[in-house]
């Protein structure tokens, strides 16, 4: 394919497609991030308690686990919400029908990355550069 002839956007139908990747994978990240909510809401509830009963203390190394299990459960809830966030603008991009161009050279990202990284906005070349 030349340049004067080669495609610019996805059609209606291809965007259709992706929409489709982009809300499943939404969905998973969505029941995600309330799994990690109620692991953090409940290690919370028990950090409390345990605070309010001192006798019934924890050993140290039990707390210092809890306390890297509680760290580590937040990290993965920031991190899915991050993700969230990108999946959510890719959607947006979707309906302004500019889903799926590389912001860097304004060409078509490939159909395999983004079925990847669906929430993309780099191709392979240009991603690559910004390493």
């Amino acid at each position: 394919m030349t340049n004067k002839t080669q495609k610019k956007r996805w059609s209606k139908k291809e965007l259709d497609y992706f929409k489709n990747i982009i809300l499943k994978k939404r969905g998973e990240t969505v029941r995600e991030i309330k799994r990690l909510e109620v692991v953090t809401i409940k290690d919370k509830t028990r950090q409390d308690n345990t605070t309010l009963d001192s006798t019934y203390a924890y050993h140290m190394a039990d707390v210092g686990t809890d306390s890297q299990e509680r760290e580590k459960a937040f990290l993965w809830l920031s991190r899915e919400n991050k993700y969230l966030g990108h999946l959510n603008a890719a959607l947006v991009r979707i309906e302004n029908r500019v889903y799926g161009i590389c912001i860097e050279c304004r060409k078509l990202i490939p159909k395999e990355r983004l079925e990847e990284v669906p929430h993309t906005q780099h191709c392979v070349t240009c991603k690559n550069k910004s390493k």
